[in-house]
C-alpha cells in the first residue's frame, strides 16, 4: 500500500530532483521489507500462549481468553511475520467464530492474505496460507456463502496438492467429509473421514492433532449411525474411547477436554443401544454424558441434545414425570446458553408429553412452535442440502484449467517474440562479426609485435623470479647460521645467570637483575629455537624414531619446567593411568611437551592448577594438559596452529608471544602419525590434547597408576 501511494507521488510530481528522491524512498522501503524477511519468528511461544487462550476459552470465558493473549503477545519485542499470521489466526479461527462474529473472523484472515500478499512470503508461508484459506472458507460456509466457500476450499487444496503435505490435504478432506455429512451423503462422508484420519497422522502430534484425530473417528461413527449401521456406528465410537484414553494420557493438564469429548461420545453411543434396544444402557450413557457436558466450561449444547434424548426416552417408556422434569432442566438451560436445535427438541418434547397426557392444547402450541422452528432450519439448510458439491468443484477445476491453458498461450506468445528477438539479434550480430573481421586484419601486425614484447618480459620476469628463489634461499641459510651462532652465547648467559642465583648472596635489586637476565635469555633461546625450527618442513622419514617410554619422557619435562611454574606459584599434577611406550623422535616430542606445558604457565593465572594426564585408548597415547588459563576466544581457534600467526597474546604475567610453538609441535605430532587438538572455554581455561600411535613394545619395568604433584 504504501508503495502505491510512493508511485503516484512520482506520477504527480515529474520534475527530476523530486522523482529520484521518491525512488530512493522506494528503494529504502524496499530494504524495510527485506529486512522484515528475515525477522526471527517465535513459533512455539505464539503457538503455546494460543492453546492457553483456547483453553481459557474452553471455560466460556472468552474475553478473558482474548485479553490474556494480547498480553502474552506484547512480550515479543521484534515479532516475525509468522508470528503476526499466527496472531491473525487465532483471532479469525478461534476467538471471533467462538464469539458468534463471523464476519470479524473473516477480516482478521483477510489481514493474512493481505500480510502474504507477496510470492516470496506466500512460499515461505505457505503452510499458513492453505491454512487461512481453509478456515476464510468456514467462516464463509457458516454464513451460507456456500460457493464462496468451495472457491477458499478449492485454492487450499491446490496448495495443498503442490507442497505434497498430507498433514494440509487433511484440512480438504475434512471439509469435503462435513459438507457430504450435512448434506446427509453418509458413505461420502465415511470414505472422506477415513482419508482424512489417515492423512491427519502426518501432522505433528501435538493436543490439536489429539482433538482433531478423536473427532475424525466420532464423526465416522455419527455416519455410519446416520446410515443405520449401527454396528459400525459403535466400533468407531468404541475406537475414539481408546484413542482418547491412550492419547489423552500425554496431555494431562487437558483432562476437562478429553472427559468432555468422551462425553460427547457416549450420547452418540446412546442413539445406538436405543436402536438396539438396550435403553436401559442408552439411558446410562446419556446422563453420564449429560452429567459432565452440562457444567461450565464444557460442551453445554451437546448436554441439551443430550437431554432432549433423554426425554424421548422417557416419553416412549411412559415415564413422564421424569421425561417433564428434564423438560425443565432443558428449558432452564436454554434460558443462558440458547442452542436452536436443542429448542426444537425441547418444543418437540413437550408436544409429546402433553399429547400423552391429554392436554390437547399445550400439545398442539408445542407442535407448532416445533414445525416453525424446524421449517425455519430446513429452509436455511435447503441451499446446502440441494447444492451439488461435485459440480461446484468440477466447474472450479475447469476454471483453473482454462487460466493454466490461458498462462501456457501467453508465454509461447513470449517466446515467440523472444525467438524473433534473438533472430533479429544473431544477424546484427554476424554484421558486427563481418566489419569486425575486416578491421582485425588491420591489427594483426600491431598484435605480433605485441606479442613480441610480451614474450621478451616474461622471459625478464622468470629471470627476476629465479634471482628472488635464490635470494630467499640466501637469506634462510644466513637466518639459520645467524640463530644457530646466537644459541651459544645465550646459553651461556643463562647457565651463568643460573650459578649466580644459585651461588651468589646478592642485594634484592641484584637479584631480580639476575632473574631478568635469565628470563630473558632464555625467551631468546626458545625464539631463536622456533626460529630454526620454523624453517624445516618435518616429514615422516627425517625423525630419528626409536622407543620412548612416554613417562619418563613427561616426567623429565615437567622436572625441568617446573621452576616456570615456581616463579607463578603454580602446581603442575601429573596423572598416570598407563605404561606407555611410543616409537618417536625423542628430541622432537620434548619439543612438544616443553611447548604445550609452558603455554600453560604462561597463559594460567597464579596461584593456579595444570592438570597433565597421560592415558592409554584403543592402543593410542593419549595425553592431555588442562589449564584454568584465559581460554582461546572463536574468532583465534583458527589461527593458532598458523605458522607465523597474528592469533599472539600475552601471558597473564605479560610474557612475550613469539607465534611458533603450537605450529612447529602440530608439524612434528602429524610428522609422527599422530594428531593435536584443544577444546577452551574464554576465562575458563584450555585443554590441549596429543595422540600418538603406541608401540607394542613395553618398557622393562611394571607400573601402577599414579598421581603427582
Amino acid at each position: 500500500m504504501v508503495k502505491l501511494y510512493l508511485l503516484r507521488f512520482i506520477l504527480m510530481f515529474r520534475r527530476r530532483g523530486i522523482i529520484v528522491m521518491a525512488i530512493l524512498a522506494l528503494c529504502c522501503l524496499n530494504a524495510c521489507e527485506n529486512s522484515d524477511l528475515i525477522k526471527t519468528d517465535h513459533t512455539a511461544y505464539v503457538d503455546s500462549i494460543r492453546e492457553q487462550a483456547k483453553r481459557i476459552m474452553d471455560k466460556g470465558e472468552n474475553k478473558k481468553a482474548l485479553a490474556f493473549f494480547d498480553s502474552a503477545y506484547q512480550v515479543i519485542s521484534n515479532p516475525g511475520i509468522g508470528d503476526e499470521v499466527r496472531k491473525l489466526s487465532f483471532k479469525g479461527q478461534d476467538y471471533f467464530p467462538k464469539t458468534g462474529d463471523n464476519y470479524k473472523g473473516i477480516v482478521q484472515l483477510d489481514s493474512i492474505f493481505f500480510l502474504l500478499s507477496t510470492e516470496e512470503l506466500r512460499k515461505k508461508y505457505i503452510r499458513e496460507y492453505s491454512t487461512a484459506l481453509f478456515q476464510k472458507g468456514d467462516l464463509l460456509f457458516k454464513i451460507k456463502r456456500y460457493s464462496d466457500a468451495y472457491q477458499f476450499y478449492y485454492r487450499g487444496k491446490l496448495i495443498a496438492q503442490t507442497i505434497m503435505d498430507p498433514c494440509a490435504v487433511s484440512e480438504y478432506t475434512y471439509r469435503l467429509g462435513m459438507v457430504s455429512y450435512k448434506q446427509s451423503k453418509y458413505s461420502e462422508a465415511v470414505n472422506n473421514f477415513r482419508q482424512c484420519f489417515e492423512d491427519a497422522a502426518f501432522c505433528i502430534h501435538d493436543f490439536r492433532n489429539l482433538a482433531f484425530r478423536q473427532e475424525l473417528l466420532a464423526n465416522i461413527a455419527l455416519s455410519y449411525s446416520k446410515y443405520n449401521m449401527t454396528d459400525s456406528s459403535l466400533f468407531y465410537s468404541n475406537k475414539a474411547l481408546v484413542f482418547l484414553n491412550e492419547e489423552g494420557k500425554k496431555f494431562p493438564e487437558r483432562k476437562d477436554y478429553i472427559k468432555m469429548a468422551e462425553a460427547v461420545i457416549y450420547g452418540n453411543q446412546a442413539g445406538e443401544y436405543y436402536k438396539k434396544g438396550d435403553t436401559l444402557a442408552a439411558e446410562n450413557l446419556l446422563k453420564k454424558s449429560i452429567a459432565t457436558n452440562r457444567n461450565k466450561g464444557f460442551d453445554i449444547a451437546d448436554s441439551q441434545v443430550s437431554m432432549v434424548k433423554l426425554g424421548e426416552l422417557y416419553i416412549e417408556k411412559r415415564r413422564l414425570e421424569d421425561s417433564h422434569e428434564i423438560a425443565a432442566q432443558l428449558k432452564s438451560s436454554l434460558d443462558s446458553n440458547y442452542n436452536l436445535y436443542a429448542e426444537i427438541g425441547l418444543n418437540k418434547l413437550n408436544w409429546k408429553y402433553y399429547d400423552k397426557t391429554g392436554e390437547t392444547e399445550k400439545a398442539y402450541v408445542s407442535l407448532q412452535h416445533y414445525m416453525f422452528l424446524k421449517d425455519s432450519l430446513d429452509r436455511e439448510n435447503k441451499n446446502l442440502v440441494t447444492a451439488d458439491v461435485d459440480r461446484e468443484f468440477q466447474s472450479l477445476e475447469q476454471q483453473y484449467n482454462y487460466s493454466l491453458l490461458s498462462k501456457e498461450n501467453d508465454l509461447k506468445k513470449n517466446y515467440l517474440y523472444v525467438t524473433l528477438l534473438f533472430s533479429l539479434m544473431a544477424i546484427a550480430i554476424l554484421l558486427l562479426l563481418f566489419q569486425n573481421w575486416k578491421s582485425s586484419k588491420l591489427n594483426v601486425s600491431a598484435l605480433t609485435n605485441l606479442n613480441k614484447q610480451i614474450t621478451f618480459q616474461n622471459k625478464q620476469l622468470e629471470q627476476t623470479l629465479d634471482d628472488l628463489r635464490q635470494s630467499n634461499k640466501d637469506k634462510d641459510r644466513i637466518l639459520k647460521v645467524v640463530a644457530h651462532d646466537l644459541r651459544n652465547p645465550l646459553g651461556a648467559i643463562s647457565s651463568i645467570a643460573s650459578l649466580l642465583l644459585e651461588e651468589v648472596d646478592f642485594s634484592q635489586e641484584h637479584m631480580e637483575f639476575a632473574r631478568l637476565m635469565k628470563t630473558s635469555s632464555l625467551h631468546s633461546m626458545e625464539m631463536i629455537n622456533d626460529l630454526l625450527a620454523a624453517n624445516f618442513n618435518y616429514r615422516p622419514e627425517e625423525m630419528k624414531k626409536d622407543v620412548v617410554d612416554m613417562r619418563m619422557l613427561l616426567r623429565e619435562c615437567i622436572e625441568q619446567l617446573k621452576f616456570k611454574a615456581d616463579e607463578k606459584d603454580q602446581k603442575i599434577k601429573l596423572e598416570i593411568t598407563a605404561d606407555i611406550v611410543v616409537l618417536a623422535d625423542k628430541e622432537k616430542i620434548w619439543r612438544v611437551l616443553s611447548n604445550l606445558i609452558v603455554n600453560a604457565i604462561k597463559f594460567s593465572p597464579s596461584g593456579s592448577v595444570i592438570d597433565v594426564k597421560l592415558i592409554e585408548r584403543n592402543q593410542k597415547m593419549e595425553l592431555s594438559i588442562k589449564d584454568q588459563g584465559i581460554g582461546i576466544p572463536d574468532e583465534l581457534k583458527d589461527k593458532i596452529f598458523d605458522a607465523f600467526t597474528d592469533a599472539k597474546r600475552k601471558g597473564t604475567s605479560g610474557e612475550q608471544p613469539f607465534g611458533l610453538g603450537l605450529s612447529i609441535s602440530k608439524q612434528i605430532i602429524e610428522a609422527h602419525g599422530g594428531k593435536i587438538w584443544f577444546d577452551s572455554i574464554v576465562n575458563k581455561g584450555t585443554t590441549f590434547y596429543l595422540e600418538l600411535p603406541a608401540a607394542k613394545e613395553k618398557s622393562a619395568f611394571a607400573m601402577s597408576p599414579t598421581l603427582t604433584d
